[in-house]
């Protein structure tokens, strides 16, 4: 199975990085193309972050966790 990279609603632009709050499902799950995995919030807005694609999902981050968009066209995140 291929790996796929999460991407990250863009809160605004001067914002450059999220809070994992919530996810909504756990490692190992299997999800739903546009199921709501995630809730993250930025010091602007708490937004859902779905399933790009159905498959198994790898969790790399942890609750609290603070994760950085990577500066790309895509606003991706590994």
């Amino acid at each position: 199975m291929a790996h796929l990279e999460m991407k990250v609603p863009s809160p605004g632009e001067s914002i450059s990085e999220v809070e994992i709050a919530a996810w909504l499902v756990a490692d190992g799950d299997y999800v739903e193309k546009d199921q709501a995995v995630a809730e993250v919030d930025s010091d602007k807005a708490t937004l859902e972050l779905p399933a790009e694609e159905s498959g198994i999902i790898t969790l790399k981050a942890a609750e609290g966790d603070v994760v950085k968009q990577k500066k790309s066209p895509k606003n991706c995140l590994s």
